[in-house]
């Protein structure tokens, strides 16, 4: 997998990519790049997920930021893994925060050459968070690229996220977020 820190740094021919922030990488977040990888497959595109060095909360209140669940660099060898073929570890800083949505779409798109965006129904992003999943759709015409939102992953009835495995590891039920965080290898083709 090769890992870039700069959207202008791709030299895929086009991408399908992954947004998100992709902390410890559980069972939501990798139906999400498995979907990636599959939806590039398809395309003839390579798969790339985006994420962010450190948690935004770090930077926007350092307060309530949340303890990563994995380091960065654990997180990068899941997704290779996962069969991610690229990562883009975009830096997250006050300036980076206040970029406008659409134009984060809009150059994503054009640095990328993006074919497909994978996103999850409750992502947000840009400048507090006005980003979301709905805008993601809504541009896909304009700027050129399929839209594709995918449904959270239930833990029972309660949706997986990073909060979740956080409470569970909390309450100290480490067993049951191991088994949220775990990667279910996918049987090769015989």
């Amino acid at each position: 997998m090769k890992i870039i820190y700069d959207t202008a740094a791709f030299t895929g021919h086009r991408a399908v990519v992954a947004l998100g922030m992709f902390d410890g990488v559980h069972i939501g977040h990798q139906a999400l790049i498995r979907r990636t990888v599959a939806l590039a497959k398809q395309m003839e595109a390579q798969s790339v997920v985006c994420t962010f060095d450190r948690h935004p909360l770090s930077v926007l209140c350092p307060d309530r930021a949340p303890r990563a669940l994995l380091p960065l660099h654990e997180n990068l060898k899941k997704f290779e893994r996962l069969g991610a073929e690229w990562a883009l570890v975009q830096s997250f800083t006050p300036e980076y925060s206040a970029t406008d949505p659409v134009a984060f779409l809009k150059e994503l798109v054009r640095d990328m050459r993006v074919a497909a965006i994978v996103a999850g129904e409750n992502y947000t992003f840009g400048a507090k968070g006005r980003g979301d999943s709905a805008l993601i759709e809504r541009l896909a015409n304009d700027l050129g690229y399929c839209a594709e939102i995918v449904p959270p992953v239930m833990d029972g009835d309660v949706m997986c996220s990073s909060t979740l495995i956080r409470q569970l590891l909390a309450a100290g039920e480490t067993e049951h977020a191991q088994r949220l965080l775990h990667i279910e290898e996918t049987p090769s083709p015989t």
